[in-house]
């Protein structure tokens, strides 16, 4: 690229800027005219979440034009694993919960903090330093912390905490270190089995992630206790549906189903089912789910919303998806964070059982990522150039995401065109890809 093409890319990227600044801007001055603060978590207007979008894509874009390569790739191959510990720091040794103690904008000292973690001030302070760098925290004076508005989303938050606490396990890491030899060898590359990818080398067994998390764990007492994962894991999926739940349910139309019958399969414990019978009281739920899930789900309801399991509108039941789908003729076959967990083989038997419990109204809603590589597809809105169609930065977790499966299930996140061909498989169709404000999508499948 010639040093005038560089030049105009680069004031395309900084236009892009300029505009999408503006467009947020006038959102935070319209939040502080309706309620005072500019700091909420609500669902964004359309134009707000492709506004942020277009200023992280730009951003990552700009520091990639003026970065010297190598230091790029440096920071690159250090970055995440560093942060990733560092996070992890923060939450087991509940560090933003002791910072809600102190006054906004007062940071407390690193002696103190210190104290109460029971972790050494110096070595403590480097790791907070790596997020104030990070924006996660903030140095307010020389050794003094405060939380930011990004810390504070995890302050007596036990499923936003349990999604970070997910790396004390090492499972992640472990998968992931065995991620390249795995894909390296002529052989294991190839596998496609859910039991069959790097999860089982890092851990040494032959069962699937799910049957290894349900598996007890001998305790040196003598007794048989649930692995500590498996707690852990369904909190944090809590976590994940609080950051995609109000667009799942703002960017669908749920009310036009009426008093339709929602199979939420395999629906943890029922937390995104949860909220969409709070907005929508007309609609009845079925959730399926493992039944040590359901067990977790029973008590979940009975604690937050019992008047729906008392009246009958909502429903758990212990079920396997691979099993034959016993409520037959629902409107709405429902299954967020599930596809991505399993090989295609998988999928197509999963969307099979659903296919046959099917009736010509029903309808397979498929919420997981849908893929938006950097060349776009016509069936998803492309970002402005000189961006790549998918965003570029603004989308890099969902190719880490993508690997993460890859390593933990031989799963994946899949692209429009992958849909479609595992609908067709199953006898089914894709209608339509409902795009929503943030990083899931509704795929829509219906009979031919």
């Amino acid at each position: 690229m010639s040093a005038s093409e560089k030049a105009q890319q680069l004031r395309s990227l900084i236009g892009l800027l300029t505009d999408a600044s503006e467009i947020v801007i006038k959102e935070w001055e319209a939040e502080e005219q309706r309620d005072g603060n500019t700091g909420g978590n609500a669902l964004p207007s359309q134009e707000l979440y492709d506004a942020r979008r277009v200023i992280r894509g730009a951003c990552g874009m700009c520091a990639d034009m003026v970065g010297d390569p190598l230091n790029r790739l440096e920071e690159l191959s250090h970055g995440a694993l560093s942060l990733m510990e560092a996070l992890y720091i923060l939450v087991a040794a509940r560090i933003p919960d002791i910072l809600a103690e102190m006054a906004p904008g007062e940071g407390m000292l690193i002696y103190e903090l210190s104290r109460r973690t029971e972790i050494d001030d110096m070595k403590l302070a480097r790791v907070l330093r790596l997020l104030c760098t990070s924006h996660v925290l903030s140095e307010v004076k020389s050794d003094h912390f405060a939380n930011t508005r990004t810390s504070l989303v995890l302050v007596r938050n036990e499923p936003a905490q349990s999604l970070l606490l997910m790396n004390g396990f090492g499972v992640y890491m472990k998968s992931m270190d065995k991620l390249p030899s795995v894909l390296m060898d002529p052989v294991k590359s190839r596998a496609t089995a859910p039991n069959q990818s790097a999860f089982q080398e890092a851990v040494g067994t032959d069962l699937t992630f799910w049957e290894w998390c349900e598996q007890g764990v001998e305790q040196p007492d003598g007794t048989v206790q649930p692995r500590p994962l498996h707690k852990t894991f369904s909190m944090a999926m809590m976590a994940t549906g609080q950051i995609v739940s109000s667009s799942i349910s703002s960017d669908y139309p749920w009310a036009a189903l009426g008093s339709a019958t929602v199979v939420d399969v395999g629906g943890g414990v029922g937390s995104m089912a949860m909220e969409l019978a709070a907005q929508f009281p007309q609609l009845r739920f079925v959730v399926e789910d493992r039944g040590p899930v359901i067990e977790q789900g029973q008590a979940l309801w009975m604690s937050k919303m019992p008047s729906a399991i008392q009246d009958g509108r909502v429903s758990l039941q212990a079920q396997d998806f691979f099993q034959e789908q016993p409520i037959k003729g629902a409107e709405v076959y429902f299954l967020r964070y599930i596809l991505h967990d399993w090989p295609d083989d998988v999928c197509v038997t999963i969307l099979k059982r659903l296919r046959d419990a099917m009736s010509a109204n029903s309808r397979i809603l498929v919420a997981d990522m849908v893929m938006h590589t950097t060349v776009g597809s016509p069936l998803l809105k492309s970002a402005p150039t000189p961006l790549p169609a998918n965003y570029g930065c603004a989308s890099v977790f969902k190719n880490m995401q993508d690997l993460a499966m890859l390593a933990l299930f031989n799963g994946t996140e899949r692209t429009p065109e992958q849909l479609s061909a595992l609908a067709a498989r199953a006898g089914l169709r894709v209608v339509k890809i409902w795009e929503c404000r943030s990083i899931l999508s509704i795929t829509e499948m219906r009979l031919p």
